[in-house]
């Protein structure tokens, strides 16, 4: 089993995010990661430039959560991971994003044994579709503004301004789609089929997603109900700080306890040494262990 794992760093600690490579690479597998703090890019760059199995982010080097840079960026990774197969003559049989904060929380053994119950499937958790939502659809044809601002997330002034500033253009400008918007947690587990169709269909990404509000919980899901053959299933493999994942919203540090009670989350987000260090210290090398 090969998986490549597509990870998004936004800290500037060099120590973390090495130690978060290093477990992927110990367990055989491929990391695509993608910095967007500029010296600690190039320090992993040159730190890791012998190791052909991490591969630093250079097309698009840093992305945000609530912004179309984060699921362009995504996908870009899985771009980069389907041209090294064919440099290499290797095949990925899994590809699996890391959030900014998030850590594999069970050894690899665990996670390859739901992988290959997966049998070739998806896993994604679909929160709602326009078939049933007619405010979803609505949200993807509304202009968001700043949320490129490393602060859009946590600045009520900065949600404010879009507010403000969206109603106004929508009264001059708008933008409509006939296909089915989903919703999903913004974590995957895709199969090669589904990488590839969203590779193929990065246009669409752009197109469709720009000044898109937490493009990053629309993009995946619409995309793959539209343009991938794979089917899907709906396992909670992942756990956050709020417990399940909370749309347009800050993810919270999560605790040991959280961990510890829910056996089959593979993976927690947010898992941060300077944010909850102990949680850190019990998980980072899980991976391995």
């Amino acid at each position: 089993m090969k998986i490549a794992y597509l990870m998004h760093y936004l800290g500037e600690d060099y120590e973390e995010v090495s130690e978060n490579i290093d477990q992927i690479l110990e367990g055989g597998d491929h990391v695509f990661v993608m910095l967007n703090d500029e010296k600690l890019r190039d320090d992993i760059f040159i730190a890791y430039a012998s190791v052909p199995e991490c591969h630093v982010s250079t097309v698009q080097s840093a992305a945000l959560h609530g912004d179309l840079s984060l699921p362009r960026g995504t996908i870009l990774q899985m771009k980069d991971a389907l041209e090294y197969e064919e440099d290499a003559d290797a095949d990925f049989d899994y590809f699996i994003n890391l959030t900014d904060g998030m850590l594999p929380v069970r050894s690899r053994q665990e996670i390859v044994q739901v992988l290959e119950q997966l049998d070739g499937r998806d896993n994604y958790i679909v929160t709602a579709d326009s078939e049933t939502s007619e405010d979803l659809k609505k949200r993807m044809e509304e202009y968001a503004f700043f949320t490129n601002s490393l602060n859009f997330q946590k600045s009520k002034m900065l949600q404010g301004m879009n507010s403000f500033t969206k109603n106004i253009v929508k009264n001059f400008k708008n933008r409509e789609t006939d296909d089915v918007v989903v919703q999903t947690w913004p974590f995957f587990v895709l199969s090669h089929d589904s990488a590839e169709a969203l590779v193929d269909n990065l246009a669409y990404c752009s197109n469709q997603f720009m000044m898109c509000l937490y493009p990053e919980e629309l993009c995946f899901g619409t995309m793959l109900r539209k343009f991938s053959p794979a089917q899907h299933q709906e396992r909670r493999l992942w756990i956050t700080g709020q417990g399940d994942y909370q749309e347009q919203a800050v993810i919270q540090p999560v605790t040991m306890d959280q961990v510890l009670e829910n056996p089959e989350a593979l993976f927690a987000v947010r898992v941060k040494a300077k944010e909850n260090l102990p949680v850190y210290q019990n998980v980072f090398d899980a991976y391995n262990s």
